[in-house]
């Protein structure tokens, strides 16, 4: 059994996606919560919640899915696929790309594939995704933010470098302020939502 599965708060298998997106769509995961970038906004929040767009993915988007594993095995993860609730409220929730130990702590590993981009870390909005995924995971210490660098050589995407980490704990200032920002628009959301006429098609 995985870490993350011995915490009995699963929702879901993203391997079974039509149950995954079910409860994927009455939730706040990760994604969205990424988002949640000015108190201001719970309004328009709301809006993108209940008029989703349907996005199925792009060249981009399948690269990664292909060098995920490869990143998750680089940095001596275990993948997953569950999606887990924060212990407190079931509509919180997030699908990490993958877990390990360091010692007694529990790290949360998290891996992007940059095209074409040469960087030195996340963007504003993946440091509120990994920000809300400790949220979820309070059993989580830390976060190792995983990327690999992608060129297309000879029509494959190749890596232009070894794959670069940082890791991000609780109580960095980052993920502090993200979190103070986060969490209190999720709420506003819910209550939001929860408030909102029932439409025809909507997830809540």
């Amino acid at each position: 059994m995985s870490a993350l599965a011995a915490l009995g708060r699963t929702l879901a298998d993203s391997n079974d996606r039509e149950s995954w997106l079910n409860v994927h769509d009455k939730v706040i995961g990760s994604s969205t919560a990424g988002k949640f970038a000015k108190p201001g906004s719970v309004e328009t929040y709301v809006r993108q919640i209940l008029e989703p767009r349907t996005f199925n993915g792009n060249a981009s988007t399948e690269s990664g899915n292909r060098w995920e594993p490869m990143l998750l095995a680089w940095a001596g993860a275990e993948g997953n696929s569950l999606f887990i609730h924060h212990p407190d409220n079931k509509r919180f929730a997030a699908t990490v790309d993958g877990t390990r130990h360091i010692g007694r702590a529990l790290a949360i590993v998290e891996t992007k594939t940059k095209h074409n981009k040469v960087i030195a870390g996340p963007t504003p909005y993946e440091v509120r995704q990994i920000a809300w995924q400790l949220h979820c995971i309070p059993e989580s210490e830390l976060v190792e933010w995983v990327w690999g660098e992608l060129v297309e050589k000879d029509g494959e995407w190749v890596l232009r470098r070894d794959p670069q980490t940082l890791t991000f704990h609780r109580d960095d200032p980052k993920i502090v302020a993200a979190l103070s920002l986060i969490v209190p628009i999720a709420h506003e959301v819910l209550a939001a939502l929860d408030a909102a006429p029932i439409l025809e098609g909507a997830p809540f």
